[in-house]
């Protein structure tokens, strides 16, 4: 099993990237978006959603313009392309965006400050590890955050069982900056094969070959 990832800092973007990749927005995602007052935030958000395609459209060599990101009834987030359905998962903070894909099991990904971390939450003292972790689950399993909460999310040999006796496995994502943590999280019974993706060097082609 293979899982693609993809790191970006946004400040990275080429000037007018937005602007660019705007039209492989839908227009549910351009209406869920508008509902963002904050000019920012809903700018980074439909980043997020535009390199998610461009994550997928690398990983299975599929035209960006050719998918439809939804969610399942189930709600897990997907990708339908001409290369069929894949799973999803992608987190944002100010500044910063991961993304995973897998066409063999559902992901889950979520990224952190440290700076921001421990945290205490409903009396228990939460790091940067463990509330990525939480987060990821939750994406995962599409079970909600107060479900996720419920689970000790410090993985043990790389596992996390959860209180309904599944396990799932975490996975480091390389290329963070130190300040940053971003978990990974996919089922337990195969060890996946995860794939970097540079999504900058074919926005920066120039700067990544000089």
């Amino acid at each position: 099993m293979t899982i693609y990832t993809g790191f970006v800092q946004l400040t990275d973007l080429p000037d007018g990237f937005l602007e660019l990749n705007s039209n492989i927005l839908t227009e549910q995602e351009r209406i869920y978006s508008g509902a963002m007052t904050d000019w920012l935030q809903r700018s980074e958000w439909r980043c997020g959603r535009i390199l998610l395609r461009y994550l997928v459209g690398d990983a299975y060599a599929v035209q960006r313009e050719s998918i439809v990101i939804h969610t399942l009834s189930s709600g897990q987030l997907v990708a339908e392309t001409p290369a069929g359905q894949v799973y999803v998962s992608h987190a944002r903070i100010p500044g910063v965006w991961v993304g995973a894909t897998s066409d063999a099991y559902p992901v889950g990904v979520d990224l952190v400050n440290r700076a921001d971390f421990p945290v205490d939450i409903d009396g228990k003292e939460r790091s940067a590890e463990d509330w990525a972790g939480v987060e990821a689950l939750a994406k995962l399993t599409s079970k909600g955050l107060a479900w996720a909460l419920t689970t000790a999310c410090y993985p043990v040999d790389g596992l996390i069982t959860t209180r309904d006796g599944n396990r799932f496995r975490a996975v480091n994502i390389d290329g963070t900056p130190e300040h940053i943590h971003a978990t990974l999280l996919t089922t337990a019974e195969k060890v996946p094969n995860v794939v970097a993706v540079d999504l900058l060097a074919n926005l920066l082609p120039d700067v990544h070959n000089n």
